[in-house]
């Protein structure tokens, strides 16, 4: 199942950008992600629906929480990054 990868700086901005996209009504759990992703060690992800992408990227830019990158996981299990 396909899906978008919101790359963070640490834990504690996953945690934020999670907690607001869950107020907003949409599923987004946050964790390490894939290696290879990224070349900070601190990194995490939170993973959004790709129904959801669009409202959740505007919803972290007002919130103040841009990701640092963002990744789509296609349904083959290959990542491409995406410009935003």
């Amino acid at each position: 199942m396909p899906y978008y990868l919101l790359l963070s700086r640490s834990i504690t901005h996953a945690q934020r950008m999670s907690r607001t996209l869950e107020r907003a009504g949409i599923t987004a759990r946050f964790y390490r992600p894939p290696m290879g992703l990224t070349d900070r060690g601190c990194s995490y992800a939170v993973r959004v629906p790709p129904e959801h992408y669009p409202a959740a990227l505007g919803l972290l830019r007002a919130g103040g929480l841009p990701p640092m990158r963002v990744f789509y996981a296609g349904s083959d299990g290959t990542f491409s990054e995406v410009s935003f």
